[in-house]
């Protein structure tokens, strides 16, 4: 038998005011003694669980929050656009702020993630190196007598 939706209410009611407390300072042990917690791990526990429960749900409202500001944002630039266009400064300005905000919005100033790798290069890699050009050119200059191209 499944919790009725009452008990439901009861249990959002008492995590919404363990997180309106924990966000105030409240410490545990007094949020489980307020709220008739068995133990301050037990008010831990509902907090991480609430949240955990919110956040799919805030992800989605988070989105369609997003989707909504980008249609306002649409709407005051092509307000805007065709003065902007025909020269007006301010109105340019304008447009500029909302299309710098645009992309704030959508992330899209996020910097570039470069990994780089640094390779050190001593006197015994340089050698190394000269060492293989050297054998290189050997074997093709062999290979060049025996195909009788000296």
């Amino acid at each position: 038998m499944g919790v009725s939706k009452a008990r439901r209410a009861e249990v959002a009611a008492r995590r919404a005011k363990a997180i309106q407390l924990r966000l105030a300072g409240v410490p545990l042990d007094k949020i489980a003694e307020q709220l008739e917690y068995s133990s301050r791990a037990a008010v831990s526990k509902d907090i991480a669980r609430a949240l955990e429960a919110n956040t799919s749900e805030l992800a989605g409202r988070s989105a369609e929050l997003r989707a909504t500001e980008l249609e306002r944002l649409d709407r005051l630039q092509a307000a805007a656009w065709g003065k902007a266009l025909q020269g007006d400064l301010e109105a340019g300005n304008f447009c500029l702020r909302l299309i710098d905000r645009r992309i704030r919005l959508l992330g899209l100033d996020t910097p570039v993630r470069a990994d780089l790798t640094i390779h050190q290069v001593d006197p015994a890699d340089t050698a190394l190196a000269e060492l293989l050009n050297e054998a290189r050119a050997r074997v093709a200059a062999e290979e060049a007598r025996l195909r009788g191209e000296e």
